[in-house]
Order: structure tokens, then sequence, then C-alpha cells
């Protein structure tokens, strides 16, 4: 148990960031896909796109969405010494945590347009799609219970190792108005 004040973010935010980041990467990988000439072709490169892109979108709703359902039955109330932090600091920290991941998927991504055209952009942005109707359906739970997720702030991206992300803890509905308290 954690003490002294610390830290937590939205579990949705994060999560939709995430997503929202792997859609960009499977967006500009299928477009580069789409005008590089490939060397399976456009029609069999889309082809084996469209089929990428369903399991993409499977397995990223699908993904760890138990593991997600018992945290989120475990959470606790959260402790008056936690600090929320607002959304869009979230997303800023994020973004600037993984800029350099954000640069080397899209140009993988693209390099992979090369040799089968979109078929490796369109699964990456399946798999994105997936995450984010993952993250829609962890969004309505929250409504359906009046309760908003809360994960450590050092957890990161809540897509690595399952050991390393903290407990999850809750708040009521109207937390989710946090504002910055310091402005830099």
């Amino acid at each position: 148990m954690l003490r002294g004040t610390y830290a937590r973010a939205r579990v949705v935010v994060i999560r939709g960031t995430v997503a929202r980041t792997v859609m960009w990467i499977g967006a500009v990988g299928a477009v580069a896909g789409l005008l590089i000439p490939s060397l399976t072709g456009l029609g069999r490169g889309a082809l084996i796109g469209a089929g990428l892109f369903v399991v993409g979108l499977v397995v990223g709703l699908l993904q760890r969405r138990r593991w997600f359902a018992a945290r989120a039955a475990a959470a606790t109330k959260a402790a008056f010494a936690v600090t929320l932090e607002p959304p869009h600091e979230t997303r800023q920290r994020l973004a600037r945590g993984h800029a350099m991941a954000l640069l080397i998927g899209i140009c993988v991504t693209a390099a992979l347009g090369v040799v089968a055209g979109p078929a490796a952009g369109l699964g990456v942005l399946g798999y994105g799609l997936g995450m984010q109707l993952a993250v829609l359906l962890l969004a309505r739970w929250e409504r359906r219970e009046e309760k908003l997720l809360w994960a450590r702030t050092d957890d990161g991206r809540l897509l690595g190792r399952r050991g390393a992300v903290g407990e999850f803890v809750t708040t009521g509905p109207a937390a989710g108005n946090v504002k910055a308290v310091v402005h830099s």
C-alpha cells in the first residue's frame, strides 16, 4: 500500500491515448503501402490487409479484457492523499514519453508497405481500433457504475508486463473534471 501523496491518471485516458497512437501508426503504414509499389501488388496486399484488419480488431478488443475487468472489480476507493492528473496532461505526458516509439512504428509500418502493400498498416490500424473499442466499453462501465478508474502515473501505457501495474482506485464521476493545480 502506498503512503503519502502520489499521482493517479485515468485508465481510460491512458489506454485511449495509446490506442490512438497505434491507430496513427497503422493509418500511416496503410497509406504508405497504398502509395508505394509493393512486392505483393496492391490487390493482394489490400486483401491480406483486410483480413489482418479484422484479426487485429478482434485481438485489440479482447486482449487483456478479463484482466482489466478483474482490476476494475478489485479497485478500492481513492485515498485523500491522491493527486489526480488532468486528462490533457496525461495525453501530453504520454505523447512526450512515447514520441520515439511513434516515429519508429511509423517507419517500420511504412517500410513493410514496400513488401506487403497496405497489409501491415491495416493490421496495426485494426489492432488500434480494437483497443479504442475496448476503451469505449471501459468508459461505458464507468458510466454505468458511476465510478472512474485511476492508475498510478508511473504505470505508463498499461500494456506492458501485468505485474508492473499497480492497483486501480476509483473516484466518483465528478473527479473526471479535474483541473490542473500548478500551471507551468
